[in-house]
Protein backbone atom coordinates (compact mmCIF):
# COMPACT_ATOMS: atom_id res chain seq x y z
CA UNK A 1 0.00 0.00 0.00
CA UNK A 2 2.77 2.53 0.75
CA UNK A 3 4.15 1.85 -2.81
CA UNK A 4 1.32 3.12 -4.36
CA UNK A 5 1.09 6.63 -2.77
CA UNK A 6 4.52 7.05 -4.60
CA UNK A 7 3.33 8.42 -7.67
CA UNK A 8 1.09 11.44 -5.83
CA UNK A 9 3.79 12.09 -3.62
CA UNK A 10 5.48 12.73 -7.00
CA UNK A 11 2.88 14.78 -9.02
CA UNK A 12 2.33 16.95 -6.29
CA UNK A 13 6.15 17.80 -6.31
CA UNK A 14 6.13 18.50 -9.87
CA UNK A 15 3.56 20.78 -9.26
CA UNK A 16 4.81 22.55 -6.34
CA UNK A 17 7.83 23.03 -8.51
CA UNK A 18 6.48 23.98 -11.56
CA UNK A 19 7.33 27.40 -12.88
CA UNK A 20 4.25 30.28 -12.95
CA UNK A 21 3.35 31.68 -16.02
CA UNK A 22 3.62 34.71 -14.34
CA UNK A 23 7.15 33.80 -13.58
CA UNK A 24 8.11 32.74 -17.41
CA UNK A 25 6.72 36.35 -18.37
CA UNK A 26 8.73 38.39 -16.18
CA UNK A 27 11.95 36.78 -17.19
CA UNK A 28 10.74 36.99 -20.75
CA UNK A 29 12.34 40.37 -21.02
CA UNK A 30 16.04 40.21 -20.60
CA UNK A 31 18.39 43.03 -19.81
CA UNK A 32 20.80 44.99 -21.81
CA UNK A 33 23.98 44.10 -21.29
CA UNK A 34 26.67 46.60 -20.83
CA UNK A 35 30.40 45.38 -20.56
CA UNK A 36 32.53 47.64 -17.99
CA UNK A 37 35.76 47.21 -19.84
CA UNK A 38 39.57 48.87 -19.33
CA UNK A 39 38.53 52.63 -20.27
CA UNK A 40 35.12 52.33 -22.11
CA UNK A 41 31.58 51.06 -21.41
CA UNK A 42 30.43 49.15 -24.05
CA UNK A 43 28.06 50.42 -26.41
CA UNK A 44 27.99 53.52 -24.70
CA UNK A 45 24.37 54.70 -25.44
CA UNK A 46 21.92 52.59 -24.71
CA UNK A 47 18.08 52.98 -24.90
CA UNK A 48 15.38 50.71 -23.18
CA UNK A 49 11.66 50.81 -22.04
CA UNK A 50 10.15 51.79 -18.75
CA UNK A 51 10.64 48.53 -16.34
CA UNK A 52 13.59 47.41 -18.49
CA UNK A 53 16.85 46.68 -16.88
CA UNK A 54 20.24 47.11 -17.50
CA UNK A 55 23.46 44.47 -16.63
CA UNK A 56 26.59 45.68 -16.40
CA UNK A 57 29.42 42.76 -16.56
CA UNK A 58 33.07 43.18 -15.99
CA UNK A 59 35.18 41.97 -19.04
CA UNK A 60 37.39 39.01 -17.40
CA UNK A 61 40.46 40.96 -19.44
CA UNK A 62 40.51 43.95 -17.47
CA UNK A 63 43.73 44.99 -15.41
CA UNK A 64 42.34 48.12 -13.82
CA UNK A 65 39.16 48.85 -11.23
CA UNK A 66 35.68 50.04 -12.44
CA UNK A 67 32.83 50.95 -11.24
CA UNK A 68 29.32 52.08 -12.06
CA UNK A 69 28.59 55.65 -11.07
CA UNK A 70 25.46 57.74 -11.78
CA UNK A 71 26.02 61.18 -12.33
CA UNK A 72 22.79 62.25 -13.40
CA UNK A 73 19.08 60.90 -14.03
CA UNK A 74 15.79 62.31 -14.49
CA UNK A 75 14.58 64.96 -11.86
CA UNK A 76 11.53 62.34 -10.34
CA UNK A 77 14.22 59.76 -9.89
CA UNK A 78 14.38 58.48 -6.12
CA UNK A 79 17.17 56.82 -4.62
CA UNK A 80 19.46 57.92 -6.93
CA UNK A 81 22.70 56.02 -4.55
CA UNK A 82 20.93 52.73 -5.06
CA UNK A 83 21.48 53.24 -9.26
CA UNK A 84 25.92 53.28 -8.29
CA UNK A 85 28.14 50.38 -7.30
CA UNK A 86 28.90 50.46 -3.31
CA UNK A 87 32.63 48.90 -4.92
CA UNK A 88 35.31 48.75 -7.71
CA UNK A 89 36.05 45.68 -9.29
CA UNK A 90 38.85 44.65 -11.85
CA UNK A 91 36.66 40.99 -13.17
CA UNK A 92 34.10 39.14 -11.91
CA UNK A 93 31.73 41.47 -11.15
CA UNK A 94 28.36 42.16 -12.02
CA UNK A 95 25.41 45.41 -11.24
CA UNK A 96 22.42 44.81 -12.99
CA UNK A 97 19.49 47.73 -12.54
CA UNK A 98 15.18 48.44 -13.41
CA UNK A 99 14.45 51.55 -15.01
CA UNK A 100 11.30 52.31 -13.92
CA UNK A 101 11.03 56.46 -14.13
CA UNK A 102 11.79 57.78 -17.59
CA UNK A 103 14.44 60.47 -18.71
CA UNK A 104 18.27 60.57 -19.29
CA UNK A 105 20.89 58.83 -17.17
CA UNK A 106 24.04 59.60 -17.47
CA UNK A 107 26.51 57.14 -15.73
CA UNK A 108 30.46 57.43 -15.60
CA UNK A 109 33.35 55.05 -14.09
CA UNK A 110 34.74 57.30 -10.79
CA UNK A 111 37.85 56.05 -11.60
CA UNK A 112 38.26 57.08 -15.28
CA UNK A 113 35.39 59.93 -15.41
CA UNK A 114 36.73 61.08 -18.71
CA UNK A 115 37.12 58.09 -20.65
CA UNK A 116 33.90 56.11 -19.28
CA UNK A 117 30.93 56.89 -19.93
CA UNK A 118 27.49 55.40 -20.44
CA UNK A 119 24.53 57.92 -21.66
CA UNK A 120 21.33 55.24 -20.92
CA UNK A 121 18.17 56.39 -21.89
CA UNK A 122 14.24 54.78 -20.46
CA UNK A 123 11.35 55.47 -22.71
CA UNK A 124 7.79 55.82 -21.21
CA UNK A 125 5.94 52.99 -23.21
CA UNK A 126 6.24 50.31 -20.95
CA UNK A 127 8.09 46.81 -21.86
Amino acid sequence: MRLTRWPLVVAAIAVAVAPSATAGAASATKPKLVSVADFFFGPDQVTIKKGGAVKWVWASTNTYPHDVHLKQGPKALKQKGSYSTKTTAVTNARFTRIFETPGTYRFICTIHPTQMKLTLTVLKGGG
